[in-house]
């Protein structure tokens, strides 16, 4: 049996506030080999996750958020936002899952803020996602106007 106990939550908050990316997960599974990939992924507002979508088949993403608050963003092709579902602990969406080869990117929208996330492995980084050709880069400079549009868009 796995406990997860807050203390770990916490520690993984504090973590995130202080990486680079402000964004940071405890893995629950044991290797990036497992069938099922399930973590915890902290998230502070100026974190930027660049839209993308899941080209394998049968790849669905899931998100509870367990603290805090966020949102997911649907897309169509061309970077249309199509859908938003503001998800939070208390709110009236809880959690969201994101079916196979739908753009996508999540938001944070309060300070830690943490996701259960759940999802089908293994865990391949070189064909995890695809990256949105009409979404800036994290590293350059068009990424934080980007997100703050996003924001902009559902009202934060």
């Amino acid at each position: 049996m796995i406990c997860i106990k807050r203390e770990a939550i916490n520690n993984l908050v504090q973590a995130c506030r202080s990486s680079q990316r402000k964004r940071m997960n405890l893995n629950i599974h044991q290797s990036l080999d497992a069938r099922v990939q399930r973590f915890f992924n902290a998230m502070e507002p100026d974190t930027y996750v660049r839209p993308h979508r899941h080209v394998q088949e049968g790849r669905f993403e899931m998100f509870l958020c367990i603290r805090g608050k966020g949102a997911a963003i649907t897309f169509d092709d061309s970077g249309k936002v199509l859908n938003t579902v503001t998800i939070s602990p208390g709110g009236d969406s809880i959690g969201i899952e994101i079916p196979p080869h739908v753009w996508h990117t999540i938001l944070c929208l309060s300070p830690g803020t943490v996701f259960f996330e759940l999802k089908e492995g293994p865990y391949v980084a070189i064909d995890d996602k695809d990256f949105a050709a009409w979404a800036p880069d994290p590293s350059g400079p068009r990424s934080d106007d980007y997100l703050r549009k996003l924001k902009e868009g559902i009202g934060c």
